[in-house]
């Protein structure tokens, strides 16, 4: 069996279309691989494991109708093999304690603790707003400012800038994350380092804001009043859905990803207006020269962030870019990796810095070192 005829195989698996010899084919496979790659493992490990699993989808073994009383609970069976045979391979969080210090390889002489909840909202007059870390996000509705879970935040009314309508900015720095409800109801969860800008109010024909970072959006629906995200390079205009957009100064691409709905992308490149019209499931990556759409990425990898841990499949200079932003630290390469060392993995975004540069450590051919802020990337 090919990889393609397996991958078919699984396809019709997970649409429940399988007849009762196949189904038992893929649990089988799964059983033979007895659950030994649950850790944080490079690539090339991956398509290693791969191999092997594509090798036990043998249908023509006379022992397929033996395995099916191993797996009675045939959703566990489909999760797991779905995790082996496309998903990222995950680390054991057992492997160390709850200060999130390794034990199994050695406690670090130094440690950064994990970003948190923080934010502040800047009025159009400059005052900042200090919001507070031990809330999770903050309503603005009309004049006025709410946490979520419906008490005052500590400023009178927004109307401390002369005027009515006026413009905020939300920002989250570097090791924050924050939700923000706007005025007609829409939420936005910001990643770290991340801004948005936006009216108390939304008077006009669109419903308008600007977004630097990262941020997740639900926008809520107003046929009459389209929501228009702008951003680095591009415009993004929805009715009413769920999709993940960042636009980060210090990265080549921004990337669009939708989960719900459809939304439609204006770019400007090489001096033309281009339009693009995303579905769920599709994604639109933009740079200074060109666009490209991806039609599967791994949209639990790109909202992981939101959902409080980190899935990475991807280089280890990507990786500790979004290490860098989370933990507030410097990332300084003493040797260069030319992006070819990668990893994939996922684990919670509450443990400290040293629980993920041990696993990295442990999966590939780099190390670590933490110096107050500062993390050393080598060989």
């Amino acid at each position: 069996m090919n990889n393609k005829e397996a991958k078919e195989l699984l396809d019709k698996y997970f649409a429940g279309e399988c007849t009762p010899e196949e189904r038992l084919l893929v649990e089988r496979a799964y059983n033979l691989q007895d659950n030994q790659y649950t850790q944080f493992i490079s690539e090339e490990k991956y398509e290693e494991i791969k191999a092997q699993v594509w090798g036990n989808l043998d249908l023509g073994s006379s022992e397929v109708k033996k395995s099916y009383r191993l797996w009675p609970h045939i959703s566990v069976a489909a999760a797991a093999i779905a995790t082996i045979v496309f998903g990222v391979y995950f680390f054991n969080a057992a492997r160390h304690d709850d200060s999130g210090l390794l034990t199994e390889f050695g406690a670090r002489s130094q440690d950064v603790a994990p970003g948190k909840n923080g934010a502040t909202i800047t009025l159009a007059n400059g005052k900042v707003i200090q919001l507070s870390d031990a809330k999770t996000g903050v309503v603005v509705g009309g004049m006025h400012l709410k946490y979520d879970d419906g008490s005052q935040v500590p400023v009178s009314s927004l109307t401390e800038s002369k005027g009515g309508v006026q413009n905020l900015t939300a920002s989250t720095a570097r090791g924050q994350t924050y939700q923000f409800t706007l005025p007609d109801g829409t939420k936005v969860w910001l990643n770290a380092d991340s801004k948005i800008s936006f009216p108390t109010q939304f008077n006009g024909r669109v419903r308008k804001i600007l977004l630097t970072g990262e941020g997740y959006f639900e926008v809520r629906k107003d046929k009459e009043h389209p929501f228009i995200v702008e951003s680095r390079g591009q415009e993004v205009e929805v009715l009413g859905t769920h999709f993940n957009l960042a636009a980060y100064l210090d990265e080549s691409l921004t990337k669009t990803t939708l989960l719900e709905g459809k939304v439609k992308i204006l770019n400007r490149l090489k001096d033309s207006l281009q339009e693009t019209i995303l579905n769920p499931g599709q994604q639109m990556l933009l740079s200074k020269s060109e666009s490209h759409l991806i039609l599967n990425p791994d949209l639990e990898e790109i909202t992981a962030w939101k959902d409080g841990y980190f899935k990475f499949s991807e280089s280890l200079e990507s990786i500790m870019a979004k290490v860098a932003r989370w933990y507030n630290v410097e990332i300084i390469y003493q040797d260069n990796f030319n992006g070819k060392l990668k990893f994939l993995g996922k684990i919670s975004r509450t443990k400290n810095l040293s629980a993920i540069l041990d696993i990295i450590e442990s999966a590939g051919n780099v190390h670590f070192k933490i110096e107050g802020r500062r993390v050393t990337v080598m060989k």
